[in-house]
């Protein structure tokens, strides 16, 4: 159809003219002499899992399933990602790395199927009336389709779909404004009603007050086919745009100028004047989601070029191999030369013929060496500004491409780098041949490189700022407890000093020293009348062991979910069933350990001297058997060390081991003494309670030394009273018992040496410390140098301590 059909100058609507643009040869003619044509089916189809802008698809089936036509075979997997369906029935071969279409030719996860022949397609369903469905619910349709901008860049639509801000104005580019690619204007030409429901469903969509449909005057057939398909429609406002053919008006931002005159600013998306523009290929797509139920498992591309025997438009299934669709339009594999996906000014050349068509894969152009000659070498900029005068964003590309060579990325954001199209203007104007473009693309990805790490960076840092925070915080109300433990411990003594001097008058004025005075009487009435504490049996010190062990771990837990709650990072699901299953556990143990306490156990029968240091000396021989075959196995793993020497210190710490066992084992259990007088008794009984008096001023001062308390000065004092205590009442003589069968009496066994306790206490003290600090490694979120020296001082000065009280043993 000729131009004299339609009068061009004959307008819908005011337009603006482009700034800068070029007028490249088109070599539009070529593809155009026959209509659209269904590819035939290839016996393999190779689907890339990112065949869009944003996050790459999840494969929702395995090698060797079955699927139909239309099947979901890929998921999203954020909000900036689109499904992926089976473009026809058969089987899946393989999930595996393929060459995709990217200028880098690189390699991508992808789904091959291969095809049963049978095009088979799943269940559909349509939407009977779209204009009495929810907008909302037409965009999960949209996105469920795997719909994705056709006109190049692939971004999701349903998103385009969804703007914050009202919308008055959609824009439908039928621009296609690059030479060679006709696949729009075919489109145009051949299904104008298609795109017109699609348009008429994105403004319902949108609730906008106009339809903008922006094609060139040099597209004369696919002109009158729209204005026919608008004539046959009532009450609509939808208007087509006719324009001058410059390149490249088709870009987003340059349409919207060209037709309302409005300029994006830098930074800005169309959606923040409230318009939106989308590709006619991709209203046509919208339609057949909402209409029919298909989700986009092909779309039309061009094969054009002077080494295709029959250039033209087919209608391709995604996944289809190029070199599939070469031999469908006759390849002439002596005249090719060059193999470019896209368009000759922002396509890229591929090495590779197997790379399959994707959802953004307008054109193929089989180029000769005529059409596509050697480009020339680049030469140096001779400033003649003819670039910026091409560039339809106004910027400066030679001052750009000064700074990318130089790698002055400030620089190159301050001129608005992010604002170039990658139209290519720039480079086909330039007279010294400078694939200007190239540079401008390389810097962008180092931009974008970088600012991910500085982002990762920044996240690293606010996380490491909290977690300091959240330290200083806890270390804040340590403080703040030891302080206010420290000042309740002082006003308790007052008290008791106080009530030493004036009890009756303290008893009546004070209730709290009261409590305090009562405790104390039937404590030691308790204490009175037991006679001294009951040792406990294996069992019950087992089941003690355990009770503490969970009620530690139950205490982690909750930390962990309290800080989890506070942070938000973190399975707070998970570690509140953990804390439930930790609280039952030690509900069980408790409920255990109470029953086992009431049995009361019979008695052990006390245990003589020389068997208490049998087994004392039998348990240190054990553990240092142990720490012989620990170096022992270390040597032979490494391969360091004398094996030989350290397998003759195993075998005598294994001899001493068993002869202290036999030595144990034949311990003689003392005859039965006769019973012992009244003061016998008594004082053994005074000395069992000092003892246990003493045992349990150690354990608190070690408590207190673990926790910093303010009262480690006073309890230290206990200690040595206690301790005196105990000395005078071992000291004092008790009455012979004659032995009720040995001739010679044994000696009495040495009473252990202040030096001896001493060496224990700060043995128990340094291994206190050591437990102290690692865990305060475990608890921490990340090892600090802080919390690694505390942990070796520790490990050090434990180490000391025991060598220290084996040396003096």
């Amino acid at each position: 159809m000729s131009s004299a059909l339609i009068d061009l100058k004959e307008v819908n609507a005011r337009v603006w003219p482009l700034t800068g643009g070029v007028h490249p040869a088109e070599n539009k003619h070529q593809s155009t002499a026959t209509p659209i044509r269904i590819a035939p089916l290839p016996k393999r189809l190779v689907l890339p899992l990112s065949q869009h802008a944003g996050s790459p698809a999840e494969p929702v089936v395995q090698v060797g399933d079955k699927v139909l036509k239309g099947q979901l075979i890929a998921k999203a997997t954020g909000f900036v990602s689109v499904p992926l369906h089976a473009p026809t029935s058969g089987t899946i071969a393989a999930i595996e790395l393929h060459a995709i279409p990217h200028p880098s030719g690189m390699h991508d996860n992808c789904i091959v199927i291969d095809t049963d022949g049978e095009d088979r397609w799943c269940e559909l369903n349509p939407v009977d009336d779209y204009r009495q469905t929810e907008p909302a619910q037409l965009v999960d349709i949209i996105r469920n389709a795997g719909i994705a901008g056709m006109g190049g860049a692939g971004f999701p639509s349903a998103i385009k779909l969804a703007p914050k801000n009202p919308v008055h104005t959609l824009i439908l580019n039928g621009t296609e404004c690059e030479p060679y690619i006709t696949a729009d204007d075919m489109l145009m030409r051949e299904r104008a009603e298609q795109i017109i429901t699609g348009a008429d469903i994105l403004m319902h969509l949108l609730k906008t007050e106009r339809c903008l449909i922006g094609i060139e005057d040099n597209k004369p057939e696919a002109i009158h086919a729209m204005r026919m398909a608008l004539s046959q429609r009532q009450g609509h406002n939808i208007k087509v745009v006719v324009f001058p053919t410059r390149y490249p008006s088709g870009g987003e931002k340059q349409l919207i100028q060209i037709l309302t005159g409005q300029e994006v600013p830098s930074g800005k998306l169309p959606a923040d004047l409230g318009i939106v523009v989308q590709n006619v290929g991709t209203a046509a797509a919208i339609e057949e989601a909402i209409v029919h139920g298909r989700p986009l498992i092909s779309r039309i591309t061009t094969l054009t070029g002077e080494a295709l025997q029959t250039p033209q438009n087919l209608q391709v299934l995604l996944g289809t191999p190029v070199n599939h669709l070469l031999q469908v339009a006759g390849l002439k594999q002596e005249r090719l030369h060059t193999l470019i996906m896209g368009g000759p000014m922002m396509g890229f050349s591929m090495d590779d013929a197997s790379i399959p068509v994707v959802k953004t894969s307008n054109c193929v152009i089989a180029g000769s060496d005529i059409e596509f000659p050697a480009a020339p070498p680049a030469q140096a900029c001779i400033r003649c500004g003819m670039c910026a005068e091409a560039c339809p964003t106004s910027l400066l590309p030679q001052q750009l491409y000064w700074h990318a060579k130089a790698e002055n990325h400030d620089q190159l954001k301050h001129h608005n780098l992010f604002d170039c199209i990658e139209c290519g203007a720039c480079s086909y104007v330039c007279p010294s041949s400078i694939p200007l473009v190239q540079y401008y693309r390389a810097s962008k990805g180092e931009i974008r490189s970088l600012e991910a790490k500085h982002a990762k960076s920044e996240r690293s840092k606010v996380r490491y700022e909290n977690r300091q925070n959240r330290l200083e915080r806890e270390k804040a109300e340590k403080e703040a407890r030891r302080k206010a433990n420290a000042e309740k411990a002082a006003l308790l003594k007052a008290q008791k000093a106080a009530g030493a001097s004036t009890p009756s008058s303290s008893e009546e004025t004070d209730p709290v020293k009261a409590a305090i005075e009562r405790a104390k009487a039937k404590k030691a009435a308790g204490t009175t009348g037991k006679a001294g504490k009951q040792e406990l049996t294996p069992e019950q010190k087992k089941l003690k062991i355990d009770l503490s062990m969970a009620n530690a771990q139950l205490k982690k837990t909750q930390r962990a979910l309290k800080k989890a709650e506070e942070t938000g990072e973190g399975d707070t699901g998970k570690l509140k069933a953990n804390v439930d299953m930790l609280q039952a556990q030690a509900n069980k143990l408790q409920q255990q350990f109470d029953a086992v306490m009431l049995a009361q156990p019979a008695a052990k029968p006390a245990v003589s001297a020389d068997e208490k240091k049998l087994k004392i000396e039998h348990a240190m021989a054990k553990a240092a058997l142990k720490k012989a075959e620990r170096a022992l196995t270390q040597a032979k793993d490494s391969g360091e060390g004398d094996i030989q020497a350290l397998q003759a210190t195993v075998d005598d710490c294994k001899t001493k081991a068993d002869k202290l066992a036999a030595q144990l084992d034949s311990a003689a259990t003392p005859a039965a003494k006769p019973a012992p007088s009244a003061e016998d008794k008594k004082l053994k009984i005074e000395q069992a309670m000092a003892k246990a008096a003493l045992k349990k001023a150690e354990r608190a001062l070690a408590k207190a030394l673990e926790e910093d308390s303010a009262e480690t000065q006073a309890l230290q004092e206990s200690v040595d009273e206690c301790r005196t205590k105990l000395k005078q009442l071992t000291l004092t003589p008790v009455a012979a018992e004659p032995s009720a069968q040995a001739d010679k009496p044994k000696p009495a066994k040495p009473a252990q040496t202040d030096e001896v306790k001493k060496l224990k206490i700060e043995n128990a003290m340094a291994k206190a410390a050591l437990k102290k600090a690692q865990r305060a490694v475990d608890q921490a979120d990340a090892t600090t140098p802080e919390l690694e020296a505390a942990l070796n001082a520790a490990k050090e000065k434990a180490a000391a301590a025991q060598e220290a009280f084996e040396a003096h043993l």
